[in-house]
């Protein structure tokens, strides 16, 4: 990938996402679906033993000088977040904050006017990383703050137990692409519903109502079979929900933290052309183990460095 060239279609970029983002054109992905790392002072480790990611941050050795310096011209507001994450949390937020922040501004650029970014946080950061695209994208294009409900293990005697994550959904202005979704609401009773299109499963019967904020799809186990080892993966049924609300078959879908490759898998089963990056350098073998399992005939190209221009 050169310089502000045409995007390029079932592509990994290995790498520092960066300098990546950096060489596409404005206004040239149609939806960003990702998950970023979520500032958990902890390393993950795939199944192999093998590092997945470092999800550590400090000014030290994650932050570069011009990119504090170019937030504090070209976006003070989120250079103000920033600031005021280090008096109420640590000097390790902020600088996890400034890291995201100079990548966010480019997510938001290479955005078209009918774009939206799905941004996939937990509890530990949510708070300020949506003051940052508050700041960035406008306080009136946050969407939704979707909440992703799962039931898994482990149970606290000092807090209720923290079963969920948060989906932040922004668009770049009101005339984003977005196609309603619905789903199966259960009927307690048979009768006394008028006006409702009631169906009957195995299950009982149910009308379809428009999709809520509150998606209840249950957390991967690892005897599934789309399951990877990957320490961070999420449910395909996920991506794939986000997927169908915000593109249409042949748009660009790019996940510039693509981990185990769920949101390139959605894509290409919904027939929508997609961008990956990660960092690290196990990111490709584990997509092509998932490319074979699902039986694509396509091909999965390598992109591991960037041409200067």
């Amino acid at each position: 990938m050169t310089a502000k060239t045409p995007v390029p279609s079932r592509t990994l970029c290995q790498g520092d996402n960066l300098p990546f983002l950096r060489a596409l054109p404005d206004e040239s992905i149609h939806l960003i679906a990702t998950d970023p790392p979520f500032n958990k002072n902890r390393d993950f480790y795939a199944k192999d033993n093998d590092a997945g990611f470092r999800d550590k941050w400090s000014w030290e050795a994650d932050v570069e000088r011009d990119w504090i310096d170019r937030l504090g011209a070209e976006q003070p507001a989120l250079a103000a977040v920033i600031s005021a994450a280090r008096l109420s949390h640590s000097e390790s937020m902020s600088a996890y904050l400034c890291w995201l922040g100079i990548r966010l501004l480019e997510l938001h650029r290479v955005l078209r006017a009918d774009g939206s970014l799905y941004l996939h946080l937990d509890g530990t950061t949510q708070a300020y990383v949506k003051l940052l695209l508050d700041a960035l994208f406008g306080a009136e294009n946050c969407r939704n703050q979707i909440v992703w409900l799962y039931k898994t293990g482990g149970v606290s005697k000092r807090w209720f137990s923290r079963k969920h994550d948060t989906i932040l959904f922004y668009s770049t202005s009101d005339c984003y692409t977005f196609h309603p979704q619905r789903e199966k609401s259960y009927l307690r009773h048979k009768y006394g519903f008028a006006n409702v299109e009631i169906e009957q499963d195995a299950q009982g019967f149910y009308r379809r109502v428009a999709m809520r904020d509150v998606w209840d799809i249950p957390a991967l186990r690892g005897n599934q079979p789309e399951a990877t080892g990957y320490p961070t993966q999420k449910p395909l049924a996920l991506y794939e929900r986000i997927i169908r609300a915000s593109s249409n078959p042949g748009d660009i879908v790019l996940d510039p933290f693509c981990g185990s490759g769920t949101t390139a898998v959605a894509a290409e089963q919904l027939g929508r052309r997609w961008l990956m990056m990660d960092v690290w350098e196990g990111a490709h073998e584990i997509l092509a183990r998932r490319w074979e399992q699902a039986g694509f005939r396509t091909r999965v190209a390598l992109q591991s460095d960037v041409a200067r221009g």
